[in-house]
């Protein structure tokens, strides 16, 4: 009845596990699913009848674009996960550090069946050599982002991109 219910239970977390590794600590119950992110084991050692989850993707958040001569660098000092998330951003027009900019990012995930339009704006602030603000990300999966910035000369730019929890 123990491993039914760890199969079952593997079954039913699949649609949000789907960058994870699931095993039996003890290796009996047969219940594994392996990829990237999320570790599940066993609490019990035996045979999956109670579970908990660990993260196990230790790559920090990174990211870079080029747009209209300028360089924009996305950054976290830890992996994102679901909850608060520091994010730093750097702006260069060529080997000049830009300082003075208006800096927004919206990180979003489109409504799906069952699931409704999830989004989080920040406006960032410029201190210690980068634009700095603080991300909620609600739940594990692919969140889109829009990032924007208005120069000293006016105009405005926009690049966007996509992060995985």
């Amino acid at each position: 009845m123990k491993k039914l219910s760890t199969i079952l239970l593997a079954s039913m977390l699949s649609f949000t596990l789907a960058q994870a590794e699931m095993k039996c600590g003890g290796g009996k119950c047969g219940a594994s699913m392996t990829a990237e992110t999320t570790g599940m084991k066993c609490g019990a050692g035996k045979c999956g009848a109670s579970m908990s989850m660990e993260a196990t993707n230790s790559d920090l958040f990174a990211k870079s674009h080029e747009k209209n001569g300028y360089i924009i660098k996305l950054n976290s000092d830890k992996p994102l996960v679901v909850g608060n998330n520091d994010i730093k951003i750097t702006l260069k027009n060529g080997n000049k550090d830009i300082t003075d900019a208006k800096v927004k990012i919206k990180f979003f995930m489109p409504e799906m069946p069952g699931m409704p339009y999830m989004e989080y704006k920040e406006k960032l602030k410029y201190e210690d050599g980068s634009y700095n603000g603080v991300v909620n990300f609600s739940m594990s999966g692919t969140w889109q982002y829009h990032l924007k910035f208005k120069s000293a000369d006016g105009e405005v730019h926009k690049v966007r991109g996509s992060v995985n929890l």
